[in-house]
């Protein structure tokens, strides 16, 4: 009986190789193509506080429902008591974003998630030759995404996920004849982890937003990391972790390749200190700071980045995460 489930185990890692070579060509196409949507510049943005505060370095975290946005396969797998409810809010330079994220582990190898994220850009006055306001427009980007998450054997973890993704104008007043549209797309992303039981390393591949392109380029992203727990101490109940990540992001005709490195310090699995660092030659590089605290069922996360896509000298983005678990 383990050599049949190790032959499946083996076989579904194959097929998962197999389908992340095929991602890999749809993600990088030897020629590219255009469309006229801005849709795919909206998923260059990051969900969830802890990811931020982390510096993004979060492909092989286990557990928690931003992991819906950077790796499907992070859901499963974690244990029973992994049911969440989560609102991830952002306040950045490029507009106000708000998350609903769900996560529900039907048993110990198999998980599910939804997650809806808008992004509000503001308001934009319409103005007709002579400078007269005629119409108000509010460009809002958003997103549909569905997961499904199974981890075939303890040792692997797999993930997809489908996606809608829309950019649309909505406009009060005069606003025909001013060249207002919507677009949209459909992608997914497909994720892996690999979890050893003889060390407490994570090693993770992701490959995102796959099939979705813009008028900017294509934002298919292959996401390869790490993540190590270090035992720092520990007497009776309390307990001091220390988690060190570190991931590689390429992607295609829109940004650099990107190094990003993370850690997370847990004290009494109760309080998060993170920090992190993005090395980002095209957008600008950047640090990254989150404190994360859980009283019961519920887990707030605060994270705030320095520099980089989003980043001001005067006003750094703040990311909010107000979680519930049972």
């Amino acid at each position: 009986m383990a050599r049949i489930l190790t032959d499946r185990a083996a076989t579904t890692l194959a097929a998962l190789v197999a389908a992340f070579t095929v991602a890999a060509a749809v993600a990088y196409p030897r020629t590219s193509f255009a469309q006229s949507g801005q849709e795919g510049i909206f998923l260059l943005l990051p969900v969830g506080a802890r990811a931020v505060g982390m510096g993004e370095a979060v492909v092989a975290q286990r557990g928690g429902s931003d992991l819906l946005w950077w790796n499907p396969s992070g859901i499963v797998g974690n244990g029973p008591q992994t049911h969440e409810v989560a609102l991830h809010h952002s306040t950045t330079v490029v507009g106000q974003g708000n998350a609903l994220a769900f996560v529900w582990p039907a048993d110990k190898r198999t998980a599910f998630g939804l997650l809806v994220n808008v992004l509000d850009l503001g308001q934009q006055t319409l103005t007709d030759e002579q400078g007269n306001s005629i119409g108000v427009a509010s460009p809002t980007d958003y997103s549909v995404a569905a997961t499904y998450a199974v981890a075939p054997a303890p040792w692997l973890a797999l993930g997809v996920t489908a996606k809608h993704v829309e950019a649309g104008i909505p406009c009060s007043g005069v606003c025909s004849g001013l060249g207002i549209a919507s677009s949209r797309s459909n992608g997914f992303d497909i994720g892996m982890q690999f979890r050893p039981d003889a060390i407490p390393l994570t090693l993770a591949a992701a490959a995102r937003n796959l099939g979705i392109a813009g008028a900017a380029g294509r934002p298919g992203r292959i996401d390869l990391g790490a993540d190590y727990k270090v035992m720092a101490f520990a007497r009776g109940n309390d307990s001091v972790e220390v988690h060190g990540a570190a991931d590689l992001v390429s992607t295609v005709k829109m940004d650099s390749t990107t190094a990003r490195l993370g850690t997370d310090i847990v004290v009494d699995q109760r309080l998060h200190v993170r920090a992190g660092y993005i090395r980002d030659p095209v957008n600008g590089s950047g640090g990254a700071i989150g404190v994360g605290l859980q009283s019961g069922k519920l887990v707030f996360d605060i994270g705030r980045t320095y520099g980089g896509l989003t980043g001001t000298n005067d006003k750094p983005p703040t990311y909010f995460s107000l979680r519930y678990l049972w």
